[in-house]
C-alpha cells in the first residue's frame, strides 16, 4: 500500500512537469512574438526619424549622406538615434549613393537598416534563426530597413 502511494505521487509529479513543459512550448513563441513586436516598433520609430533627417539633408545638399555624424552635426538627428534599440549600442547601417537614371538624371538613394540579429538580441535564438531563414528564402532583407541602394522606392520601409 505504501509503495502504491509513492508511485502515485511520482506519477503526479511527472504529470505536473509534462504539463509545464507543454505550456512552456506553447507560450514561448507567443512571448517571442510579443517581444519582437515591441522591439520592432521601437526600431521602426527610429528608422522613420532617420528617414526624415535624411530627407531634410537631401533638400539642403541634393544628396543623401551615409554618415550619421553629418546628420547629427547639421542638427537633423539626435546622437542617440543612430543606435539600434535593444542591441547593446550597435549602430544602424546607413549607406547613400547616387544612381544615374535612364534619362541621365542623378537619383540619390539611401538605405538604413537593422538586422533581426541586432535588435532581437537576447531573445530565443531558434526563433531568430527561423526569421532570418524565412526572409532569406523569400528574397527579403532579414530585418527592418528604409530605402534601397538599388532601386528608388521613395525610402519606404520594408514593413510599409
Amino acid at each position: 500500500m505504501n509503495l502504491k502511494i509513492n508511485n502515485n505521487y511520482l506519477l503526479f509529479a511527472c504529470v505536473v512537469i509534462l504539463t509545464l513543459l507543454c505550456f512552456n512550448s506553447i507560450n514561448s513563441p507567443i512571448r517571442f512574438d510579443k517581444k519582437r513586436t515591441e522591439r520592432e516598433l521601437a526600431v521602426k520609430k527610429r528608422l522613420i526619424k532617420i528617414r526624415t533627417a535624411e530627407q531634410k539633408y537631401r533638400l539642403k545638399y541634393r544628396a543623401y549622406t551615409g554618415d550619421f555624424g553629418k546628420l547629427i552635426q547639421e542638427g537633423l538627428l539626435a546622437d542617440s538615434l543612430q543606435y539600434i534599440p535593444f542591441s547593446d549600442h550597435k549602430k544602424f547601417s546607413l549607406q547613400a549613393t547616387t544612381e544615374i537614371g535612364k534619362s541621365g538624371r542623378q537619383i540619390p538613394l539611401m538605405e538604413c537598416s537593422a538586422s533581426f540579429r541586432d535588435y532581437l538580441d537576447g531573445l530565443d535564438e531558434n526563433s531568430i534563426n527561423n526569421l532570418i531563414e524565412k526572409a532569406n528564402n523569400s528574397g527579403n532583407f532579414p530585418g527592418l530597413k528604409i530605402g534601397d541602394l538599388t532601386t528608388d522606392n521613395n525610402n519606404a520601409g520594408n514593413w510599409e
